[in-house]
């Protein structure tokens, strides 16, 4: 018996291909480029045993046309989004560490593929010293992400929330939070972008704002933030800086074209 078909994941190549689909659709936001060019070549090596490749990362790297170290941090954000695990091996000649076996991970295993924070801490009133550093878990579930839990707003109805934001906004944000937590980093949204340009009207231009989030919570679900709720108002301040520039590029391009038009 071959030592890969004990880590195959999928009964057909058609489940595979189906799956690494879906992963790519679900995590659109949070995955880069080269993470989806990754996965699309351990697809191509994992379909003799469906879902299952012994793959160097040296070879991922020219697969992918980048630096081993590329290669192994998206492996690593493969990882930590639940799309694949990797499975160490050792040479069977003098037991050193030998390449990865990866293995692509059914849908099954990433039906939640959103974070939640619905688990109350045991005191809401203690506010935490830091924000707990986040293991490479599960993408359903990152948790205990504030540094502290705002009691007031713990009965905030959902789809209050959803007819008082952006529309955009909050699709972002709900994939993660429940409505506490949307109300709270919403707020953070909005000092952030006063500090920058109070005039500036997030619904004109939602997309600097989403963008940001969801690098965020990536660089969280990597563990790359210790402390979220700062580096979310940092991000978000980052994303009015770009907004106000991007709104100043169309006012000057709508000027140039009037005086041309003259």
């Amino acid at each position: 018996m071959h030592y890969l078909a004990e880590h195959q994941s999928f009964s057909s190549t058609q489940a595979l291909n189906t799956a690494v689909y879906e992963h790519i659709k679900r995590n659109a936001y949070d995955l880069s480029d080269t993470a989806r060019a990754a996965l699309k070549q351990i697809a191509r090596y994992a379909v003799k045993f469906a879902g299952a490749a012994h793959l160097k990362a040296e070879t991922l790297a020219g697969l992918i046309g980048k630096s081993v170290k590329t290669a192994r941090r998206v492996l690593n954000q493969l990882a930590a989004l639940n799309i694949v695990k990797k499975v160490a091996t050792t040479r069977k000649i003098n037991g050193g560490k030998g390449a990865n076996i990866i293995v692509i991970l059914p849908l099954a295993a990433n039906d939640q593929s959103t974070m939640t924070t619905r688990q109350e801490p045991e005191n809401t009133d203690v506010p935490t010293a830091e924000t707990p550093k986040i293991e490479n878990e599960p993408s359903d579930s990152i948790n205990h992400l504030n540094q502290k839990h705002v009691k007031d707003t713990a009965a905030v109805p959902a789809e209050a929330l959803k007819n008082s934001l952006p529309t955009e906004i909050y699709n972002a944000m709900s994939r993660y939070f429940d409505a506490a937590e949307i109300y709270k980093y919403y707020g953070l949204l909005l000092r952030a972008k006063a500090s920058v340009d109070p005039a500036l009207m997030i619904e004109h231009d939602p997309v600097p704002f989403v963008d940001a989030w969801h690098k965020t919570v990536l660089k969280a679900k990597l563990n790359e933030i210790r402390r979220f709720d700062d580096y979310v108002y940092i991000s978000f301040q980052r994303a009015a800086s770009e907004a106000k520039r991007r709104k100043m590029r169309v006012k000057l391009e709508a000027f140039e074209t009037f005086i041309e038009a003259d």
